[in-house]
């Protein structure tokens, strides 16, 4: 199971975001893209689940262009900087929505204990601050059944406890043969501590 990002440019409007970008990533591997804000973080994140297209260079997923795999689609969960949640449901009516698309509703208590958000379960989420908006948004991650993670910004807003739970989920994804790309402007504690790192690559 590979990841491999060959000569890869990305421009937004007229601006080069970034060009010539290259780098692999196998299965057990984690990668972390830090720079400061508008360096280009969240266009390589979006390049890499397929959301933008390259103006040059090429996405392969085990050897085959992403955009005409249908396996990396199945593999990939894709967690972006906005939290994507739905304000007028409750915290439980969007877990769940989640867990039927994935058809894991068997797990949808446990991944509320997790994340701390069983007290909160019967809350709309427009009435939750934005730290634990992003609890609600992260709790894809124990549902999702895919191998590659697209984490872009992922301890926004996150106090402590919730670093070090997302933490655990990255380091256990990790170790299992999973493989995580996350975006972040700083370090956290939330990443592994032996990783590959990109650093201010705009």
């Amino acid at each position: 199971m590979s990841l491999v990002c060959n000569e890869v440019a990305c421009e937004r409007g007229e601006r080069v975001v970034f060009k010539g970008l290259g780098f692999g990533l196998s299965a057990g591997g984690f990668l972390l893209l830090k720079g400061a804000n508008g360096s280009g973080k969240t266009s390589l994140i979006k390049l890499l689940a397929g959301i933008l297209p390259p103006v040059s260079g090429v996405v392969t997923w085990n050897g085959v262009p992403i955009g005409k795999s249908a396996e990396f689609r199945k593999e990939l969960t894709y967690v972006g900087h906005k939290n994507a949640v739905k304000q007028e449901c409750t915290v439980e009516e969007n877990v769940r929505f989640w867990a039927k698309v994935y058809d894991r509703e068997a797990i949808v208590l446990p991944c509320l204990r997790f994340f701390g958000l069983e007290n909160k379960r019967d809350v709309p989420c427009h009435r939750l601050s934005s730290g634990w908006q992003r609890r609600v948004a992260l709790s894809r991650l124990l549902l999702a059944p895919g191998k590659l993670w697209l984490l872009d910004e992922p301890t926004n807003f996150l106090d402590p406890e919730a670093v070090a739970l997302l933490g655990s989920l990255i380091e256990t994804r990790v170790k299992l043969g999973g493989m995580v790309i996350a975006a972040s402007h700083t370090m956290t504690s939330a990443f592994p501590a032996h990783m590959l790192m990109i650093e201010d690559f705009a």
